[in-house]
């Protein structure tokens, strides 16, 4: 016989990543955390020594500790889309053109702005998500940096010192790739 068992408090969906649940959600959450620190450190250096890979590898272990925790405060759903995959394949694009551009600065005053754009998602976990992919994609390049998200409104602040073709900004306030 069956004892019903009454339940207490919000039931979690996952306890790591979404699609495995348990300690090993939660390992490869922070595998995939690890890895991520680790190549974007060792990506930066000029030189791969054996000091500098093991700083990375320690430096992200740190990182991967506390990125799971801030996700786990932060209470969005930060599952996979396949805009952000496009958004992605956009972002070296047009950090490389948004360089070029911000050359010019060199020669002199050049135009710059500070605008509000809407932005995609809702106020929802899932939502919440897609908003930060969005803001971590626009600030990836080093003409553009988000430095306000309004949530309520679905609008966010961007510095933008050089724009133009890919428009990546454009894809992003559309929620287009």
């Amino acid at each position: 016989m069956k004892a019903n068992r009454e339940r207490t408090g919000p039931v979690r969906r996952f306890f790591g990543l979404p699609t495995a649940r348990g300690v090993s959600g939660a390992l490869g959450e922070l595998a995939l955390w690890w890895l991520a620190g680790t190549l974007s450190w060792l990506v930066t250096v000029s030189t791969v020594t054996v000091p500098e890979t093991v700083t990375a590898v320690s430096t992200a272990l740190l990182g991967a500790m506390l990125a799971r925790m801030a996700r786990r405060a932060m209470g969005f759903q930060a599952a996979a889309q396949g805009i952000w995959l496009r958004w992605a394949a956009l972002v070296p694009l047009a950090a490389v053109t948004d360089t070029v551009r911000l050359a010019g600065w060199l020669t002199g005053p050049q135009e710059e702005t500070l605008g509000e754009q809407p932005m995609p998602g809702t106020r929802q976990p899932r939502g919440r998500g897609w908003r930060a992919g969005a803001m971590i994609a626009l600030s990836a390049t080093p003409g553009s940096v988000v430095f306000s998200s309004d949530p309520v409104m679905n609008r966010i602040r961007v510095h933008v010192l050089a724009s133009g073709w890919p428009d990546l900004e454009r894809h992003i306030a559309s929620g287009t790739g």
